[in-house]
Order: structure tokens, then sequence, then C-alpha cells
């Protein structure tokens, strides 16, 4: 009996692991961790991929950009400001909570409050007021007509009862209405998603999602190769990506990212208050060869905040050829020459000493590794620093730098392309830059409604912003997604959105 009671047991753990085999586990790799999972919170593109996954929102966004039905099913603008929405009835949060119109009011009541410290809170300023008509209908009363409001209702709803009791703690512990639900999260290392069994679209096909953080695009990419991975996309190592354009083991998508990456200057720095200079540096910057030689034309030369194949593009900006002979004139009209004849210019006694630094990734250290000798061939003292993403972007955050390079994403209007980052003390303005009339065109564009006239907006404020330099403008970003051909239905959206993996399937 000792031996058939051994062999049922065998029999037992072998069924258990058939079973656990039979598990659709889906191995993804990104770049950077979330920095939270509150979507209110949330300021990186890890932390967005993670809200399409574990929240949902009144809206989400189609890979044009176009917003399509949530967690709201219908809405209407009954007048220009006010937007009503009939929402989903039946939903539950991942803790079995009902969904309802008070999950909306709270979720964006907190979001708009300055003592809630959301960093994107300025993009729903104009929201006035967010009003529950009933259960499954919710009233938004702007102050002003606000034409990028639907494009940003894809913010995920967070269960108010939860959330208030969770206070702070919500970002490390979430709960949603999505597709799948937190297991666990190892910060730096691991984020194990489970299928929400309760989903209201339906279980997800995908069992499990097991991403690792993986800051090397090199080490992300081998262990995508080499099976351990299903899924990475950008950034990729732009040199291996000629060669695995032809790939029949791997399935790889390009398009054109609705991002930028550019340099950001911190105009606090007294060396970066004169216009001459960061004009000089501009010319200094060479984006065809970055484009074409670093990163193998995966990404192409930028000029502006406004991309290419966008409804609001304009070539009409200031822009700068790589000209090093006007850069060295510039500095020099800026009061900078070697006096003392060491190579290096130098000002009162001062150096022309600038650093670069941007956080570890291996493309964005070649730039500027790149950009170190090309600056330094006309007298600047160039040094370069790459750090981990969180020290890095903190940083950046306080002012703590003098030239970064950083990359924006996700800008699916001209308005979250430059609200933040360019309005006189807005919340991504980590360089400090002001103008009153660029402040006054940003209200002007978020509250003009005709798109010919909003762009004419845009295109003005394109034009200062180019002229001024606050930013210099490197490249607009390409994006490339790699994976198992046998990940069926997953969307390649330029926003880098995984929201597609709720209906997406491994195949056998």
């Amino acid at each position: 009996m000792r031996y058939l009671k051994f062999g049922l047991a065998a029999l037992l753990l072998l069924a258990i692991g058939a079973a656990a085999s039979a598990q659709t586990v889906l191995r993804a790799g990104l770049d950077v961790d979330a920095g939270t999972m509150d979507p209110r919170q949330a300021r990186d593109t890890s932390a967005a991929r993670m809200q399409e996954l574990i929240f949902n929102g009144l809206v989400t966004l189609d890979a044009n950009q176009v917003p399509q039905p949530d967690l709201a099913t219908s809405w209407e603008f009954v007048s220009p400001t006010e937007l009503v929405f009939q929402l989903r009835e039946g939903v539950v949060f991942h803790d079995g909570s009902p969904f309802d119109a008070e999950d909306v009011v709270y979720t964006y009541t907190t979001l708009v409050d300055p003592d809630f410290g959301a960093p994107r809170r300025s993009l729903y300023t104009p929201i006035q007021e967010v009003v529950a008509d009933g259960p499954y209908q919710v009233r938004f009363v702007l102050s002003q007509p606000y034409a990028p409001l639907l494009q940003y209702l894809d913010m995920g709803i967070v269960p108010s009862d939860a959330a208030e009791a969770a206070g702070a703690a919500f970002g490390d512990q979430p709960i949603g209405t999505g597709p799948f639900r937190l297991v666990s999260w190892e910060r730096g290392a691991t984020i194990r998603l489970a299928a929400n069994d309760d989903y209201f679209k339906g279980r997800p096909n995908i069992d499990e999602i097991v991403i690792s953080v993986i800051p090397d695009n090199n080490v992300r990419l081998i262990a995508l190769e080499s099976g351990d991975l299903d899924l990475i996309h950008s950034p990729v190592p732009p040199q291996d990506l000629a060669r695995l354009r032809g790939s029949t083991a791997l399935a790889v998508h390009e398009t054109t990212a609705l991002g930028y990456t550019y340099l950001n200057l911190n105009l606090e720095d007294p060396l970066l208050q004169d216009v001459r200079v960061r004009k000089a540096l501009a010319h200094l910057t060479d984006r065809d060869t970055i484009s074409e030689v670093l990163f193998y034309g995966m990404d192409t030369p930028g000029t502006s905040f406004l991309l290419p194949g966008t409804f609001y593009y304009t070539d009409d900006v200031t822009t700068y050829e790589y000209d090093p002979e006007r850069a060295a004139q510039l500095l020099a009209e800026a009061g900078w020459s070697d006096s003392d004849g060491d190579g290096i210019l130098d000002k009162d006694g001062r150096p022309l000493r600038i650093e670069l630094t941007t956080n570890v990734d291996p493309n964005r250290e070649q730039v500027l590794e790149f950009l170190q000798g090309e600056w330094r061939q006309v007298g600047i003292d160039v040094s370069v620093r790459a750090y981990e993403w969180p020290s890095f972007i903190a940083d950046v955050m306080a002012g703590n730098y003098q030239i970064s390079l950083i990359g924006w994403l996700l800008l699916n209007d001209p308005d979250r392309a430059s609200y933040l980052q360019f309005r006189t003390g807005g919340d991504s303005n980590y360089g400090r830059y002001s103008n009153a009339r660029v402040d006054e065109l940003l209200e002007a564009g978020r509250a003009e409604t005709d798109p010919e006239a909003r762009k004419a907006v845009y295109a003005e404020i394109a034009r200062i912003i180019t002229d001024e330099l606050p930013y210099i403008f490197v490249v607009n970003q390409g994006y490339v997604v790699m994976h198992d051909p046998a990940l069926e239905g997953f969307v390649v959206n330029p926003s880098g959105s995984w929201k597609s993996l709720e209906s997406a399937r491994l195949a056998n």
C-alpha cells in the first residue's frame, strides 16, 4: 500500500504540473520600472503600461488616437462646457466592489486637487466640477471649452472607498477594473499580473503576465531572442533592427512614435541663459548623423514638439543646421574665447564647461558621447554622466542638472506636448522656461475648438520655442515592437499602448 500511495501522489503531482503548464504566461521586458501604479500619480511610460492593464478609463484611445468607449458607453457635449457620460453597469473592481459614478467623481476630484500633487494635474484644470447625475451618469462641468479633454479621459478610474482608505499606499497596491490584477511587485525587478476572471469584456486569454525590468536594451533583446522573453518594445538597440527586420523567429513591427527625444536646458544656469550659447549648441547637434548613424534611421531628425505625420505638424519653424563655424561665431559673440590657449573657451576667467546627463540607456549614452566629441571641437569642456532612471529623473525635476537628454512620449495632442513643458511654472517645465506670449498662446490653444485655428496657435508656439530654445530637439522617435510570433492579436499603437493584451492570445 505504501508504494501505491506513492504512485498516486506522483500522479497527482504530475497532474498539478500539467495543469500549471497549461497556464499561458506572457513574459515581457521593460527598460524602467513604474514609479507608481496609481494612475493619478503616474509620470512615466511604464506606469502608463500598468494603467492600461490594471485599470480602465472612461475612454480608450485606439491606434489612431481616436477615443473609444471603455467604462463609458457613450458621451455627449450638451454645451461647449458640459460633457455627459453614460457608464457601464455591472462592472466590478478587482476587490469585488461595484463600479459606479461616484468612483469617476472621486478619481477626477482628487486628480485636480492641488493638495493631491498629481504630476499631470495641469492637463485637467479646466475641469471645474464632476457631478454624479445618477449611479451610471456623470457630468463634467468645464471652466471653458477644452479641445483635448476627451484625449485625456483615458485616465484609469480608481475605487473611491479603497483608494481613500489606502491613501498614498494605493500606488503600491492598486485596485482597478482592468483585464489584469496585480499579484506581486518586486521594485526594480519583476511585476506579476494575473487575469481578471470578472473582466467586463471577458476574461483575458493570457493567464499571467510577468514583466521583467531590464534597463540594458541589449540584454533585453538577447532575452527575447533566447526565448526568455516573449515581448519587448522601444527602446531597442537600433544597430540590431536591420538584422531583425527579416526575422522569421520574431515578429517585428515599426511605426512612428508619438514622441521626441530632446536636450533639456536648465535656464537657471547662468551659462545657458544666453540664447547665443543655446543656439551655438543647437548648431553643434548633428541630428542627421544621430538619426542615420547612431539610430540607423529608426528615429528621424527632430525640429519641434509638433510631430511629422500629425495634423498639427508644421515645418515653418526655426531650424539649426549642423554648422560648427556658425556655432563658434555665436560663442565668440557671447564673449567666449580661448584666452589662455589651453583649447577650452573661457569668459571672465571661467571655462566653458557643460555636463550632459541622461538615464542608463546605451542608445542615449552613445548620443551624449557623440555630442561630447562634437562640442569639444569648438572648445567646450564637456563631461557626460548616465545613471539609473529614478535618481536621474528626480534630479531633473529638482533642477539639479545642466543639460539632460530625455524624451517625451504619449503625445496624442499638441497640448500634451507643450502645456506642462513650456508654461511658466508648468508641472514638467524642468528648465524653468518663461515667456508671457507662450503662456497666452498655450491657454488659447486649449480653448480653441476649430482645428485650423488651433493649428495656427500651435504653429506660433513652435516658432517661438524653436527660436528661444529651452529645448534642443534631437530626434522624432520611432516605435518598435518585437515579440514571439505565438503572440497573436497584439495591436501596435504609436503611443506604446499594451491595452490590446486584454484580448491577445499566446498560440500553442
